[in-house]
């Protein structure tokens, strides 16, 4: 799965406003030229690409930005906020997102992006409720796409920020125990990025972080096969990628899950050893990544269910 083509932005955002060839182009290009370039043939020109994008409504840069501005810093603060938020450092997190505020530009993207981060940290930080946080995450997704009950966002093009919002939208579902529609929102996600596009790089760690609370939702449903299953997609995808930052949190999910499993006298291949070897990595791994949140909540784990230091 490749980086987003110009061609594959346009084609996909033409087929979600349901708009002919003939509609988009008339008075830019010519129909062929459009459909050269849909399939790739062809290199839209940058004016030619800004016309075609603005018919439908869209910046030119929605498709290669997760927050813009004119200085450096922007992506500086930007960075550290990710940083702060993934450290489960939320008042640290809560401070930069202030500074990034005053800083960036007024593009739909940035404006997306403060959006998706203040509804995510005043719930984090305990100001709103699951349904506020979900309500104001809609308000920032209908910056640039309509809202997904118009759409099939399993075929519409999503961008970074697209994603990370609808992510967080079916995780306000999750605990508010609607577990049933965040799993299908993630799996329309899932489906989407997995079309045969992906916008970049970060696309594949959505798709861990997507695969990861699927495994969680399912196993929270009772369904700890599929859970699993899940998990070992994950894991292929880690080894595949050379990536470790999300082992903990599989690794932990394939043990919980193993865990009920064997709890439930279920017909199983392995045994309780098992379980106690997988956490031991799963806790190693996050200490070594100096995840202490997550090493922490898994030596708790450890010591509760096995009875013995970790």
């Amino acid at each position: 799965m490749g980086v987003y083509r110009a061609g594959d932005v346009i084609r996909r955002n033409r087929q979600a406003l349901h708009m002919t060839q003939e509609e988009l182009c008339e008075g830019i290009c010519n129909a062929q030229t459009l459909s050269r370039i849909e399939n790739g043939k062809q290199n839209p020109g940058k004016e030619v690409y800004k016309r075609l994008m603005e018919r439908m409504g869209k910046e030119k840069n929605r498709a290669f930005a997760m927050v813009s501005g004119d200085d450096v810093r922007v992506l500086e603060y930007a960075r550290e906020y990710e940083n702060a938020l993934h450290k489960f450092e939320y008042e640290k997190a809560d401070e930069i997102l202030c500074q990034l505020e005053k800083m960036i530009d007024d593009s739909d993207t940035s404006k997306q992006y403060v959006i998706k981060g203040r509804a995510i940290l005043d719930w984090k930080l305990k100001r709103i409720t699951h349904q506020e946080e979900r309500r104001k995450l809609m308000e920032g997704l209908k910056i640039t796409i309509d809202f997904p009950e118009k759409h099939d966002f399993s075929k519409y093009p999503l961008m970074e920020n697209e994603i990370s919002i609808l992510c967080n939208i079916a995780n306000t579902y999750f605990y508010d125990n609607q577990i049933e529609e965040a799993i299908i929102f993630l799996e329309k996600i899932y489906e989407g990025i997995n079309s045969g596009y992906r916008i970049s790089e970060k696309g594949k760690v959505t798709e861990l972080l997507i695969l990861d609370n699927l495994a969680n939702m399912y196993g929270e449903l009772g369904e700890h096969w599929k859970a699993i299953q899940l998990v070992k997609q994950g894991l292929v995808l880690c080894k595949e990628e050379k990536t470790s930052g999300n082992l903990p949190q599989l690794l932990g999910e394939m043990e919980w899950n193993m865990e009920q499993l064997l709890e439930k006298n279920e017909e199983v291949d392995f045994t309780k050893k098992d379980c106690e070897k997988i956490l031991r990595q799963a806790y190693y791994i996050a200490t070594a990544l100096k995840q202490n949140h997550n090493a922490y909540l898994l030596k708790n784990h450890y010591e509760e269910y096995f009875g013995k230091k970790l």
